[in-house]
């Protein structure tokens, strides 16, 4: 039956495929824009993603505005500017955040890019309104330089029930953040108790607490590798998303080492979707254009080549790091998304007015 159902899916895609771009026009790569400006929001724009696609883009005709911020200040702004957008593109996110949007009527739903050929169906939004471009293993990293891996944390309780490691992890001050909130949602998951409050036992919110309580707030402004690397910082761990390892490492020389909990760990898909707004068929056509080129194989190449990211799409995955694999290969956590997408908002308010330093 889930053959049948699998090849269900495939015929579908591939159907839809040719749906959106007809027999000997450009796929992929081969897309060029011509240079309508498209403002684009993303939560995956720091680290230098945000000027190396407006530059790279540009090369191939696409001129582009990109507006960098939080995950759920993506989510935010856009739902606030529903009723007269702003944004054409949207990238990056999680599957908790999508499907909020879709809720809002913040999307619209649109034919398979051709590249989807090449990525897992069941990344994608079955209705079509967003497609997987990268997946981001969400990890508890530290640097083996500072301390030796067999004497690193374990699993995330480990840091606030083991005293050695008080004061050596960073915690959050913010909780907009998709790598923030899906840490939360690993840990919280753990502790569901439907008579608890907001869906939680006592014992998981204690958990939380001495969580905070026994971390070292973020420096605003600050990553966490250049604490790790700062002399004057006690910091050596904290969360971080599995594309950022690499990057990090190149740039602080650190030596990052991950937790492997037996439960497993929490992934983030990023998609690419396109905003409920009023267009032009010129418009339209060149925000289609500009997916059917960013997720392309050889762009997405390119991306997962210079950031260390890990492409959804199978083609592009051949180009990625080793260790990009190798992290992203860790088991997933079975998490109650439902659970989480109904009461993550509530959680962190929660937190923030309870237990944040």
């Amino acid at each position: 039956m889930k053959k049948v159902l699998a090849l269900v899916l495939v015929l579908c895609m591939s159907l839809a495929v040719c749906s959106a771009f007809a027999e000997g026009e450009p796929v992929g790569v081969e897309c060029k824009g011509t240079g309508i400006e498209l403002t684009v929001y993303t939560n995956s724009g720091s680290d230098g993603r945000k000027e190396w696609l407006e530059e790279r883009a540009a090369k191939d005709g696409y001129k582009l505005a990109i507006m960098e911020t939080g995950a759920n200040g993506v989510q935010d702004r856009l739902k606030n500017e529903a009723a007269n957008p702003i944004a054409d593109v949207v990238f990056g996110l999680n599957a908790i955040i999508w499907n909020d949007l879709i809720a809002h009527d913040v999307l619209v739903a649109y034919d398979a890019p051709s590249w989807t050929a090449d990525v897992d169906p069941g990344l994608n939004d079955p209705n079509g309104y967003y497609y997987a471009i990268v997946i981001q293993a969400i990890l508890l990293a530290y640097d083996t330089n500072q301390i030796d891996p067999e004497a690193a944390p374990k699993d995330w309780p480990d840091l606030w029930e083991k005293e050695e490691f008080w004061g050596k992890y960073e915690s959050q001050i913010k909780l907009t953040g998709g790598t923030t909130r899906n840490v939360l949602a690993g840990i919280l998951s753990r502790y569901a108790d439907p008579e608890g409050e907001l869906g939680v036992s006592d014992e998981g919110w204690a958990a939380i607490e001495a969580f905070f309580a026994h971390g070292t707030p973020v420096e605003d402004g600050v990553n966490l590798y250049a604490q790790i690397v700062n002399p004057d910082s006690p910091v050596i761990m904290g969360q971080m998303w599995s594309s950022g390892v690499l990057q990090y490492d190149g740039t602080y020389g650190t030596a990052t080492g991950v937790a492997v909990p037996e439960c497993g760990i929490p992934y983030a898909v990023e998609g690419i979707g396109i905003v409920n707004k009023k267009q032009d068929d010129a418009k339209m056509a060149e925000i289609k254009n500009f997916i059917e080129w960013f997720g392309s194989p050889e762009i997405q190449g390119e991306w997962c080549e210079t950031f260390g990211t890990m492409p959804a799409n199978t083609k592009a995955a051949e180009k990625a790091d080793p260790r990009q694999v190798e992290l992203c290969s860790i088991p997933a956590q079975n998490i109650d998304w439902a659970l989480v997408a109904a009461n993550i908002d509530a959680w962190c308010e929660h937190i923030t007015l309870y237990y944040m330093q």
